[in-house]
């Protein structure tokens, strides 16, 4: 389903979210946001109820996905009764399968990326998103999460509140705080250059995993 939507929705900017790297102002912030280069985000939620804490949310904010604009699939292993039910009220599609895959990717954080980013690491943001890379995450995926962060500097770097600045307050007060790390003019070139680096990895005028790595190596 999820490389069926990317087919028919380039453009859209597509996100990938799993118990590791999940807070619930992540999903907060793409709930009602705009894609990079499109009107949608495609956000893909992996396997978050493996973790109590994080199962309680998400039953909590089923209802709010429902309404987004965004569009939001829900991958789960066993699932409890109570998970099942609010799946069943407030997904557009639900399909259960019995099938074990018997091999299962080692989840990813990679908004470890968007720190390094951050604090201005390059070697450090360079060899998370190798790792990334090696763990078979897109160049695509990973551009948006960058894009997002230098977004999120962009905006904390003059406002004086969460508010102000139209972000979550705990993406705010990480924002605002790695924004000093950079001049205004700093985080506006890098936001163009993510920009571009989408449109023409698209077109394909450049390479996207190599363009990726030359702007963190060039922070």
């Amino acid at each position: 389903m999820v490389n069926s939507l990317r087919a028919k929705k380039p453009d859209a900017t597509y996100v990938e979210i799993n118990s590791d790297n999940w807070n619930p102002s992540i999903i907060e912030e793409h709930l009602g946001g705009q894609g990079l280069f499109s009107s949608k985000y495609i956000i893909f939620l992996n396997r978050l109820a493996e973790k109590e804490d994080v199962r309680e949310k998400l039953i909590e904010m089923l209802s709010v996905m429902k309404e987004s604009d965004n569009i939001f699939i829900i991958n789960e292993g066993k699932i409890l009764a109570e998970l099942k039910k609010a799946f069943d009220k407030n997904g557009d599609k639900v399909v259960v399968s019995d099938e074990v895959k018997s091999s299962v990717t080692k989840d990813f954080n990679i908004f470890s990326l968007a720190d390094a980013i951050g604090a201005k690491d390059r070697f450090k943001a360079w060899s998370i998103y190798r790792q990334a890379i090696e763990k078979g995450l897109e160049s695509e995926s990973i551009l948006g999460t960058i894009f997002w962060q230098i977004k999120s500097m962009v905006l904390a770097f003059d406002a004086k509140s969460a508010s102000e600045a139209g972000l979550n307050p705990f993406v705010y007060s990480k924002a605002k705080k790695f924004s000093s790390n950079y001049s205004k003019q700093e985080l506006s070139d890098l936001l163009l250059k993510s920009i571009t680096l989408y449109h023409e990895g698209h077109r394909g005028r450049v390479d996207l995993e190599l363009g990726t790595e030359k702007l963190l190596l060039k922070l």
